[in-house]
């Protein structure tokens, strides 16, 4: 038995899509393919996006957006399902597309699973950007995904498009959310910093230190009011960081090592290229990020150190309520 879609497609943008795969899809995605090489980040500048519209004879960049879904889908690693999961998202701000994937991590929690809408909107997130939309294989999203991203406070404005010829908003998906406006908070905000930590005794590298603060100010932490980070240090001494993005829901939060290796395989890097992974924490705090780093780099690089790094909540930024609590 299948699931029941109570959406009315656009049958004449899935011809345009089918059309197009049988016309010049193989090609599209090569030309594509270099932005999701082993040395680019997975964003495809909107110049460039522009570029490959009009080289292919797009009628927009929606249209190229759901072309790539499958580019996309070739870098998921889902070694437990086999089910790739590809994803695109275009940012408000900069015209750009962000390519994600799913991941999935053997031997570490299965609830460590990154889903590929998960991967996009934290990237853009990381970058400062709003999603203006995301196209997928099928505007169909997970329950787990649809909370994930109304946490953030494009939300409301968020569309979901496909091959199939959908164009949805979150909210056709998810109609009566339960999201931070319920709790009088706006949700995660690209940019803004809402807490600043301060450093306790700390003995690491200058450059390691700066970029840890520097994430940890922009956690989105106001459920535990704990703000967090983690900081990957490569062999080749690039520094990859991700933040703590808590859900109204709790669960699913994207923990700050999460969104660190989201950052590491969207600029091409292998597990194995892991050196150091620094955590930014307050150990008094409610929520303990150094355990779920600790096991989940044991299963993907247990030869890559850990630490934990103590810091304090300091100066507030921009304030948010959440569950009583000011940020």
């Amino acid at each position: 038995m299948s699931s029941r879609n109570p959406f009315v497609a656009d049958r004449k943008a899935r011809t345009r899509f089918e059309d197009g795969e049988a016309a010049f899809g193989e090609a599209l995605r090569a030309a594509a393919a270099p932005y999701i090489a082993t040395d680019a980040d997975s964003v495809i500048p909107r110049a460039a996006a522009q570029g490959l519209v009009e080289r292919f004879g797009l009628g927009s960049t929606d249209q190229l957006m759901v072309h790539l879904v499958a580019l996309a889908a070739e870098r998921a690693t889902p070694p437990l399902s086999g089910f790739h999961v590809g994803a695109v998202g275009l940012e408000a701000e900069t015209g750009a597309l962000v390519l994600g994937w799913n991941l999935e991590f053997p031997g570490a929690p299965i609830a460590m699973t990154i889903h590929a809408e998960g991967f996009v909107a934290t990237r853009a997130y990381a970058r400062g950007n709003r999603l203006a939309r995301i196209a997928i294989s099928e505007a169909h999203p997970c329950a787990h995904c649809r909370q994930y991203l109304c946490e953030f406070d494009w939300r409301d404005e968020i569309e979901l498009i496909d091959p199939l010829g959908h164009r949805l908003m979150l909210a056709d998906l998810y109609p009566w959310p339960f999201d931070p406006a319920y709790l009088g908070g706006c949700g995660a905000v690209p940019g803004r910093t809402s807490a600043h930590p301060v450093a306790h005794g700390w003995t690491v590298d200058g450059a390691v230190r700066d970029a840890l603060l520097e994430a940890g100010a922009r956690s989105h932490t106001p459920y535990s009011q704990a703000p967090a980070a983690a900081v990957i240090e490569m062999r080749d001494g690039t520094l990859l960081s991700g933040v703590a993005i808590e859900s109204v829901a709790f669960n699913p939060t994207m923990t700050p090592i999460q969104a660190a290796l989201i950052a590491l395989v969207a600029h091409g890097y292998d597990y194995e290229d892991i050196a150091q992974v620094h955590v930014g924490a307050d150990p008094s705090g409610p929520v303990d990020h150094g355990a779920a780093t600790r096991q989940l780099m044991g299963a993907l690089a247990p030869d890559a150190g850990v630490s934990i790094l103590a810091w304090s909540r300091g100066a507030a930024g921009n304030k948010e309520g959440g569950h009583g609590h000011p940020q």
